[in-house]
This record gives structure tokens, C-alpha cells and sequence, in this order.
């Protein structure tokens, strides 16, 4: 009698990817054999104590953590039933599609994938945190950042993310939508080692609670070694961590389904390889490894604000597109609890403890309550490549140098964090000694492509040269997802299972789930458009500068005007005709009015025009009728002298709206005091120094140039200024 045990499908792996195709192949009548190597970790067995053999790392007792070291970056993944949702940190956040890179196909854009992102919202039962039912007030951490973003010029940009976590009651449990008992967040901060208190919505108890509860067959202390073809389908080999002398066993299926993530598959396809069990492996295998552009940093309050330490793990999401070098970068920024039994854990590690015990006595310890992580994710090259060395070990290939601009805008985040919240800044030593990052997202290795010649895998993951095996976990997404890429990888598994199912034979089938989901809001849209259109307002960086202009009031007709010129974008000034620059600031006209400007626009060497500058200025009188006035100044010869003269020379008229009779006239002029400081003023705008320095010089060269042409060149050399700058 065999003892290899049959299926109609195997799925490795019960993380983002494997959760999905167990729960839809079993609810669609398969027979399921779920393979995790790692435990079962229920509410109030995750590791608390400060030592690492109690459960922490997986390396040495089976514990919660795989931290694989791949040369070139560190990658750290859970293991257990319930994969990486037993330690992520709840993130369900779709990607903006306008920043996906070309290399993203059109099965795995928005387009496609949002119903079944609604699907997997309902699965997980997402919603943003909100106020901690024990004080009645959101997180200290929450408030802090909100409130430092209001401040900023980019308010809109934040959001608080949808989170796979339940809110409510924390002292009551109540079965969610699947059956299994949940009960409200209690605000300690720890999703990230794991939810003791039961309030999170991690994939054992939603997509493998579904699964387990339509036949599927979970069986943990499992480890894949080994996949191999066989009359009916593929042998599945297993060894038992718990116990390496155990003997391997083997497990049969018409269909193998490869949900391990990124590492963990890809090293396993690889090594199929090379042990030529599945030899027609593509030769693209390995390769478009990304790290997701994660970076991390520590930030430690020098003032009490509150405990940080409270809350979900992420509780907002700041999405920043900004310039860096000649283009701009895409990534988000997130707040982080950091559980004060990290403290006590890292604390432990590190040597010299009788030396800064004496120190804590001495002077006082550090607060916990004051640190927290900051964590950014955008657009890495996604270039990496994972291969087994000589000796067998996986190893990455990877070229930080492309995104030096990815990593040099994230780490000015920092220090702009420490001005703004007066804090102390710390990066993982992995950073500020290897320069080697750290990934909690590993994402490639298994791209899709038409055939073996343009990708691993098909576009609902199956494997090219060996039907029957397919990968639906993060290896499949061909680029970082500048998210927190959970919620993609379950809806393009949800994709890919439902078209497996369909193809074998159940042409309609649908999740049964389907007729209650409610397309679920998408908060990070709202911030991620607010941070698009202004990265195109201010593309290449504002300018800006200001004037004092007054006329001599011999006549009786005086005019002052105080005015702060300004323009957002030079790029778009100089791409612009009209060379239009916005105009604020205040106008006295005697016996009318003393007033601000209500709107007000400069045409600064307007390309159809022969005047050199143009104002037109809206202000309300005292008695409150609207008042416009029209300034022109116009270069009148070629002398050499004419710029200077005739450029700081404003002939203004001023008059009611709806009365152009009753105006007052007069000549404004730029005093050389005030010329003086008039250029002292003008200035670049921008989010780093070298690019108002640049963005200042464009204007500065636009100026001459333009001044120069209407003084002695024809009109054109005026678009030839803003061409050539």
C-alpha cells in the first residue's frame, strides 16, 4: 500500500498567496493538502520574553521570524499558519496605478484587479483605526503626525490606511464573518510579533478558516524540498523541521500550487533546476528580484508627546512623490509602534550589559514610550537577481546604485522628521555600516511573460514548460508596488484562482462570497492624487520673489504696491506662452483703498507680446467695489541702459470693475534701494537645496536671456531662452 498522500491540489505555502487558492479550491469542491513548515501560532502564544530561543527566530527554535541574509539585503519573513499576516502590519493598501512602472501588464493593474481587491477587503474585513476605546482618543502617534502634516504644504497627502484588524469592544469576543472569534483592538502596538489579544484579521482566521471549514487539509511542520513530475500530476516531498531525523514523506496532486513567497519559491523553483526535476524551467527564473523600496528608521522623541507605543502598528500612511536629482521619486512614509518587548530583546543582544546597567542607574534609561519607526517604501529598480551560489546557498544579486535617489530622498525624511518633532534619528546598522537594506517585502523572482523566452510564468501563474504548477504569491508581481503589497498579492491570487477554476471546467464559477462585498473606499487614492498633482505643480521646483513698486505722488495719484511674486513649477513657467507667475501682496491706492490682492498674475517676456511684463491685479476698494489694476513695462530701446531703466518703470492704471472711467493713472518705479532688494529676494523653492538653487539659476538665465532679446534680438529669442533652459 502507497504512502504518498493523494489531492486534487497541493498548496505550499499559507501566506497571502497560498490562503487564497485554498479557501476558492476548496470552496469549489477540490480536495486541498495545504503544506506549511512553519506552527500554529494562536492568540497568546506569540514570544514575549527578551531571549531569542523563545520562539523568535524560526533559525533557531521553528520561531516566528525567517530572517534570510542574501547578500546583497536582508530579508525578514514570517513563518507559521497564517504566513506573513501573522506579523505584517495590516496594511491593506492598493498601489496608484499612474506610478506603476511599464513593466506592470495589464492583468495586474488596477483596472483588472480592483473588484477582486474589493473581495479581499471583505475577506479581511479592512477598516481605517480609529479612536482607542479606553480613552476615547485616537493614538498619541496618530495625532502627532496628522498634526505635523497640517502644518506642512502638503495636508492632503495623508491618510489612514484601511487595516486588517477588528475594531470594537477589546474585552468581548465575538465570531467574525468566518466563524472565528475575534475581539477589538486593545491599542498595545504589537501586530508586528504577533496579536496575542486576538483582534487581528490575519489569514488564519479568515481565507484559511474558509479553507478548513469547506475540507481543505492543513498539515504544518511541513518543509517542500522537493517537486517532481509523475504519471498523474507532480510528487510533493516534505521533510519535518521539528524533527530532521523524521523520513521525508510524499504527497501527489493533479495541480501544485507555489505560495511560499518570493524567497522561498524562487529558491525552490531554482533548485528544481538544478536537481533537473523540472529542467524546462525558464532561464528568466530569479531574475527582477525587489525589496519593495523599503527603508527604516528609528525615531526617538527628545520630549514626552505622548506614548508612542500605543495604537495598531501603522496607523497613517503619508504619500510623497518629490523631485530628487533631475526627476522625482514615488514612496510612501508610515508611522510604526515599536513594542517595548523589542527594546527588552535588542537590550539583550547587545554586549557590555554591566556597563549600561550601571549607566541607567546613573542617569535615567531610555523611554520607550517616546520611539517609533518610521517606515518608507517606493520604486526600486527591481533588478535583482536571486541564484544559488556554488555551495548552494541563495544569494542576491543587486545594484543599489540605481535608486540612490530613492534612498537618498527617503533618508531626508528623517532629518526633516527630527526638525519638525525634535527627535534622534537611528538607522539599522545593516544601513549605516553595510549599506545593505533591510526588505519586509520581498517581491519578484517569477515574472510573467507570453512563453519561457519572456517569463517563468503565465498571466494566472502558471509555469511555463511544466503544466500543472503554478505561483500566485508576491514572486509574480513584476516590480515594487510602492504599497505595502499584501492586498495586491491577494487580489491578483484571487484573480488567477478563479481563471484556474474556470479553466478546469466551472466556466462561471464565482467566490461564494461575491454577492455580499461592497466596493470598499480607497483612502490612499485621495492622498496619492493630492501627492501626483502637486509633484506636476511644482515640476522642477518654484521660484519666487519680492517687489516694492510706488509711484510719485506730486500729482495727487499715489500707488503702492507690495507684492510677492511666485510660480510653483519652472517648468511649467517656461513651458508656458505667457510666462505667468501668480501674484499676492497688497495695494494702496490713495483715497481708494489699502487692500490685498484677491488674485492677481504676472506675464513675465509673454511670447506674443512686445510688452516685458504684464500685471494684472484684483483688489477690493474700502467701500468694498472690486478694483483691477493693469501694469505693463516695456523695453523702449536698445541702449544698454533700457533694461535696467525701463524694467523697474510700471505704468499702472487702476479703476473700479464696472466703471473703466473713473481711473487713476500713474508711473511706479523700483527705487535702487529697493532693486537691491528685490534680487536679494529671489529664491528657488523645492524639497532639497540643489534644486532651489537650480530651479533659481533657470529663472535667472530666462530673465537675461529674455532681456537681452527684447532689447537688442528679435521677439523668438525669447523661446529660445526657454528652450535652452
Amino acid at each position: 500500500m502507497s504512502d504518498t498522500v493523494h489531492a486534487d491540489a497541493i498548496v505550499v505555502g499559507s501566506g497571502f498567496g497560498g490562503a487564497v487558492a485554498a479557501a476558492r479550491l476548496a470552496q469549489a469542491g477540490y480536495s486541498v493538502t495545504v503544506l506549511e513548515r512553519g506552527r500554529r501560532w494562536r492568540p497568546g502564544d506569540f514570544p514575549r520574553e527578551p531571549a531569542l530561543d523563545q520562539g523568535w527566530l524560526w533559525s533557531v527554535d521553528r520561531g516566528l521570524y525567517d530572517i534570510r541574509w542574501l547578500d546583497g539585503m536582508l530579508a525578514v519573513q514570517a513563518a507559521g499558519w497564517g504566513g506573513g499576516s501573522l506579523a505584517y502590519a495590516n496594511v491593506f493598501a492598493r498601489p496608484f496605478d499612474a506610478a506603476l512602472s511599464d513593466r506592470w501588464p495589464a492583468h495586474l493593474r488596477r483596472a483588472e484587479l480592483d473588484p477582486y481587491y474589493d473581495l479581499a477587503a471583505h475577506m479581511l474585513g479592512v477598516a481605517p483605526v480609529g479612536d482607542d476605546p479606553r480613552t476615547g482618543q485616537a493614538p498619541a502617534r496618530t495625532t502627532l503626525i496628522e498634526q505635523l502634516m497640517q502644518h506642512t504644504d502638503r495636508p492632503d497627502a495623508i491618510e489612514r490606511p484601511n487595516l486588517a484588524v477588528t475594531f470594537g469592544d477589546p474585552d468581548t469576543w465575538r465570531p467574525n464573518r468566518h466563524g472565528v472569534p475575534r475581539r477589538g483592538c486593545a491599542f498595545v502596538g504589537e501586530c508586528v510579533i504577533g496579536c496575542n489579544h486576538g483582534a487581528k484579521n490575519s489569514l488564519d482566521a479568515t481565507y484559511l478558516a474558509a479553507a478548513e471549514r469547506n475540507g481543505a487539509r492543513s498539515v504544518t511542520d511541513a518543509e517542500v524540498t522537493r517537486i517532481r513530475p509523475s504519471a498523474d500530476g507532480y510528487r510533493v516531498t516534505t521533510t519535518t523541521p521539528s524533527d530532521p531525523d523524521a523520513p521525508p514523506r510524499t504527497w501527489s496532486a493533479r495541480r501544485v500550487i507555489l505560495a511560499a513567497g518570493a524567497v522561498a519559491t524562487t529558491e525552490l523553483l531554482l533548485r528544481s533546476r538544478v536537481d533537473r526535476t523540472l529542467p524546462r524551467l525558464s532561464p528568466l527564473l530569479g531574475h527582477g528580484f525587489s525589496g519593495n523600496g523599503d527603508f527604516l528608521t528609528l525615531a526617538e522623541l527628545r520630549q514626552q508627546r505622548g506614548d508612542m507605543t500605543t495604537g495598531p502598528t501603522i496607523t497613517t500612511n503619508t504619500v510623497l512623490d518629490v523631485p530628487e536629482g533631475r526627476g522625482s521619486v514615488w514612496y510612501q512614509v508610515q508611522d510604526g509602534a515599536f513594542p517595548a518587548v523589542l527594546h527588552d530583546l535588542f537590550d539583550s543582544m547587545i554586549p557590555g550589559q554591566r556597563a549600561r546597567n550601571w549607566w541607567r542607574r546613573r542617569f535615567a534609561a531610555p523611554d520607550a514610550r517616546r520611539v517609533f519607526t518610521v517606515l518608507a517604501m517606493g520604486h526600486d529598480s527591481g533588478d535583482g537577481t536571486l541564484r544559488l551560489d556554488r555551495s548552494g546557498n541563495l544569494v542576491l544579486s543587486w545594484r543599489n546604485r540605481w535608486q540612490t535617489h530613492l534612498y537618498r530622498s527617503q533618508r531626508r525624511v528623517g532629518p526633516l522628521l527630527a526638525r519638525l518633532l525634535d527627535a534622534r534619528l537611528y538607522h539599522p546598522i545593516t544601513w549605516s555600516v553595510l549599506r545593505r537594506t533591510t526588505t519586509v517585502h520581498p517581491l519578484g523572482g517569477v515574472r510573467s511573460g507570453h512563453d519561457a523566452t519572456s517569463g517563468v510564468v503565465d498571466d494566472i501563474g502558471e509555469v511555463h514548460g511544466h503544466p500543472g504548477i503554478f505561483v500566485v504569491d508576491g514572486s509574480t508581481l513584476p516590480a515594487s508596488t510602492g504599497v505595502n503589497p499584501s492586498a495586491t498579492i491577494l487580489a491578483a491570487a484571487e484573480r488567477s484562482i478563479e481563471a484556474i477554476i474556470r479553466r478546469d471546467g466551472c466556466p462561471q464559477w464565482r467566490a461564494p462570497e461575491w454577492p455580499d462585498v461592497v466596493p470598499a473606499t480607497v483612502p490612499e487614492d485621495t492622498a496619492s492624487s493630492f501627492a501626483a498633482d502637486l509633484n506636476t505643480a511644482t515640476s522642477g521646483g518654484g521660484i519666487a520673489f519680492d517687489e516694492r513698486m510706488v509711484s510719485n505722488d506730486r500729482d495727487g495719484s499715489r500707488i503702492d504696491l507690495h507684492l510677492t511674486v511666485e510660480q510653483g513649477s519652472i517648468d511649467q513657467f517656461l513651458a508656458d506662452p505667457d510666462h505667468a507667475l501668480s501674484v499676492r501682496g497688497t495695494v494702496d491706492v490713495s483715497e481708494v483703498a489699502t487692500s490685498a490682492v484677491t488674485s492677481g498674475t504676472l506675464a513675465l517676456f509673454a511670447d506674443r507680446s512686445t510688452e516685458a511684463m504684464r500685471y494684472e491685479l484684483c483688489f477690493d476698494a474700502d467701500s468694498g467695489q472690486p478694483w483691477r489694476l493693469t501694469g505693463t513695462k516695456t523695453i523702449k530701446g536698445r541702449a544698454p541702459w533700457r533694461p535696467l531703466v525701463d524694467l523697474t518703470r510700471l505704468h499702472a492704471i487702476a479703476h473700479p470693475v464696472d466703471d473703466p472711467t473713473a481711473m487713476v493713472d500713474a508711473i511706479l518705479v523700483i527705487t535702487p534701494r529697493g532693486l537691491a532688494s528685490l534680487l536679494g529676494t529671489v529664491r528657488g523653492t523645492g524639497f532639497t537645496r540643489a534644486r532651489r538653487i537650480r530651479t533659481a539659476a533657470r529663472f535667472a538665465t530666462f530673465f537675461a536671456r529674455s532681456a537681452v532679446g527684447r532689447t537688442w534680438g528679435p521677439r523668438s529669442s525669447n523661446r529660445s531662452a526657454q528652450h535652452d533652459s
